[in-house]
């Protein structure tokens, strides 16, 4: 199931262009609300929507950005701006409860998160507890 849902993801997010001039993109998500590991962030150029980039949360929030680049997935992303939210994974994909993160960080539009490829170093997202 969890292949498959990434798979789909992965198709969901694509991307276009050249992965040539990508830069790798780093950080961590800060909250002291829970554990996010193997849950997603999502960014999306503010320049163009059908560029996104995706990285599965790890041990202690930890993620790096790919993106698809004809039906590839490449590690980084083209410089520009981008917004970022989380997307939470779905009850039975072996998680025993979706984590209570505050609703407005699973929408680019209301996260209130900016990332900037190239960083200038690792990507910090906090979640405030509301």
């Amino acid at each position: 199931m969890r292949l498959f849902r990434n798979a789909a993801l992965a198709l969901l997010l694509a991307g276009c262009g050249s992965a040539s001039s990508d830069h790798a993109v780093s950080g961590t998500v800060n909250w002291t609300g829970g554990d996010l590991t193997g849950h997603t962030v999502e960014v999306a150029s503010t320049a163009d929507a059908t560029v996104r980039g995706f990285g599965t949360i790890g041990p202690g929030g930890r993620f790096k950005l790919e993106r698809l680049v004809n039906g590839k997935v490449t590690a980084g992303l083209p410089p520009g701006a981008y917004t970022a939210r989380l997307i939470l994974n779905d009850e039975g994909d072996g998680q025993t409860k979706k984590p209570k993160v505050p609703a407005r960080y699973l929408d680019h539009k209301t996260a209130g998160w900016q990332v900037q490829v190239p960083p200038a170093g690792e990507v910090a997202l906090t979640v405030a507890a509301k």
